[in-house]
């Protein structure tokens, strides 16, 4: 027959268990008030304020009851396991209904997931809500696999690189397109610095709303799975200053008047440099292969020389004007989307070079 159930057992060994835990506790609970997490990673944007206030919250509350919970445990376990010398059966201290217990477990954790609830609420609006002094609204879509900001007045889109006025309330609209609705995926936008993380959803559009507080350049991060090419999808946020941001603003208006009229010597192209580049820029999306043996975009050797496909996906010709044209200002179709040149970070020369290299793919 089994033993009877002893009385409940805190003895001097728990309390002592107890009292290590609680000095434990308290000496991270400080750590977590006083740790200058901006030095880490610095506070770039309005929003980041009210976040990492929400983050010291929760790990002020969660730094207890992870020492005292994985504590217990790693004491009870040796506490009372089961001695050489007792049966099978036996039993330890009992604790099932003990109401003390389960109506502390049960009331703190409401009491702070509450807390917590209400304080979201409060902070959540200052950058999910379009204020009203927000200077302009920036559109931002994601795409396999880059980044493309439209500002209002630029007549051309931005790719990979977002700048932004030190000081200025922005909008920013986020979602994710493709030519071909049935490609479209999801992205994400975080930039770890403004503490803003929101998924870029095909078909919704979802305005953020916050004020750049700190000058720097910061990494624009998709965090979600977006295919084959999802970790070369990135770019930056630049916080400049005010007169540094119109000085980027002329250029581009600048660039957008010249870019047009940019001549692409393909007589200069080099082949060796060619494949250095196409190792470094193209192969997330293509194989160096026949056309079928396809990453993200169709394989690209006889890309000049294949009888079974002459023309590109455009429809106009494979020859290097046309190839060149489609690497300067992109495509989108049912294969997909090729980055232009910008996105790319490409100039002529090496588009030069890239048709150079391609044409030796025979």
């Amino acid at each position: 027959m089994s033993q009877q159930p002893e009385a409940f057992r805190l003895d001097a060994g728990f309390w002592r268990a107890t009292a290590l835990l609680a000095i434990i506790s308290i000496a991270l609970m400080i750590l977590v008030v006083v740790y200058p997490i901006g030095k880490l990673l610095p506070e770039a944007s309005s929003a980041s304020l009210s976040i990492d206030f929400l983050f010291r919250f929760m790990a002020f509350f969660s730094v207890p009851i992870l020492v005292f919970v994985n504590g217990y445990i790693i004491y009870f376990c040796i506490r009372y396991r089961r001695r050489k010398d007792e049966p099978l059966d036996s039993i330890g201290s009992p604790i099932h209904d003990h109401r003390a217990l389960e109506d502390t477990w049960t009331i703190v954790p409401t009491i702070l997931m509450v807390a917590l609830g209400i304080l979201s609420y409060l902070a959540m609006p200052q950058y999910y809500l379009k204020g009203k002094d927000s200077a302009a609204t920036i559109e931002a879509i994601g795409h396999q696999f880059y980044y493309e900001f439209r500002y209002p007045g630029l007549p051309h889109a931005v790719d990979n690189d977002m700048y932004l006025p030190l000081g200025v309330p922005v909008t920013i609209d986020l979602t994710s397109a493709e030519s071909d609705e049935t490609r479209a995926v999801i992205h994400s936008f975080w930039v770890p610095e403004f503490r803003v993380k929101q998924d870029m959803i095909p078909g919704m559009v979802v305005p953020i709303h916050f004020t750049p507080i700190e000058l720097g350049t910061y990494k624009l991060i998709c965090t979600e799975f977006c295919g084959l090419g999802h970790a070369h999808m990135w770019g930056y946020v630049h916080v400049v200053s005010r007169a540094d941001f119109d000085a980027w603003w002329n250029s581009q208006q600048k660039n957008a008047q010249t870019q047009a009229h940019q001549a692409i010597n393909f007589a200069s192209g080099n082949a060796s440099s060619g494949q250095a580049l196409f190792a470094q820029k193209c192969t997330a999306c293509h194989n160096a292969a026949p056309f079928d043996q396809r990453k993200v975009g169709p394989g690209l050797a006889n890309l000049f020389h294949d009888p079974q496909h002459p023309d590109l996906v455009d429809g106009k010709p494979a020859n290097a004007r046309d190839v060149g044209d489609i690497l300067e200002h992109g495509y989108q179709g049912s294969m997909g989307v090729m980055p232009n040149a910008q996105a790319n970070g490409l100039n002529a020369k090496d588009i030069a070079d890239l048709i150079a290299y391609l044409q030796t793919l025979k």
